[in-house]
């Protein structure tokens, strides 16, 4: 049986419905918490990150509230992009959520740059000609609307195919390769997890964006049945490469 491994940045950022998606495709996957040092497989005893695939299938990167430029106060970040590098050199898949997009950028010597305000909330994005053709966007409902939180963005990254625009930054999605995507908005959200991003970090947040304390319900219930299919198509299509 095919097994993934998760790096969880943030606790309250948990692989949630993209967890769910590839327990439901027949796959296991091991959550490694580098920050709240402890390990699905190891609670109690912090094992560490891995130093390459071994028997992995592939790479998912999470979300967090650090930067990906954060090397010096985060040594997770050094290790999680040498073995992006070791996945992508293997060709196994690897898929970076938000701050996993842009620590695969930095990877590859990317720009990790700071927006001028908060994009959050679900936003309309656009397929690039290229995304259109790629195995990872195969048969998702289109135009897709996908939950975005994040400050900073990537740009100019050598090598990487943009595959999804829209929103406040030019590049919502790329490739690294034949199997190494970033997605910058979040595959893996439910409501009570943004709720608990609310509470954690609403000072921040809720001052760029206030829809998030007043429309979030709403914009839920609006989109998120068909988001889930979107997520669900999503991991399907990218456990296919593994």
């Amino acid at each position: 049986m095919k097994r993934i491994l998760i790096i969880v940045p943030e606790l309250v950022a948990p692989p949630g419905i993209l967890g769910q998606a590839l327990i439901a495709q027949g796959v296991h996957y091991d959550a490694v918490f580098p920050v709240a040092r402890f390990a699905s497989y190891a609670p109690m005893d912090y094992p560490g990150l891995p130093q390459g695939p071994a028997n992995y299938a592939g790479l998912i990167v999470l979300g967090g509230p650090m930067s990906a430029r954060d090397e010096h106060l985060y040594p997770f970040l050094t290790e999680t992009m040498a073995l992006i590098r070791s996945f992508t050199a293997a060709e196994r898949p690897v898929l970076g959520v938000c701050l996993g997009a842009q620590i695969i950028a930095h990877a590859f010597g990317g720009e990790i740059y700071r927006m001028d305000r908060l994009e959050s909330g679900f936003h309309q994005l656009d397929l690039t000609p290229e995304g259109q053709r790629d195995p990872l966007f195969e048969g998702v409902p289109r135009p897709v609307t996908a939950f975005e939180n994040h400050y900073e963005a990537t740009r100019d990254t050598p090598g990487a195919v943009p595959l999804m625009t829209g929103g406040a930054c030019p590049v919502q999605a790329f490739r690294v390769g034949a199997k190494t995507y970033g997605v910058q908005f979040h595959i893996e959200v439910t409501i009570d997890i943004v709720r608990d991003w609310i509470r954690m970090f609403g000072a921040d947040f809720c001052r760029d964006e206030p829809r998030l304390l007043t429309d979030l319900d709403r914009q839920f219930e609006t989109h998120f049945g068909r988001y889930v299919e979107v997520c669900n198509t999503l991991t399907r299509n990218w456990l296919a490469l593994t």
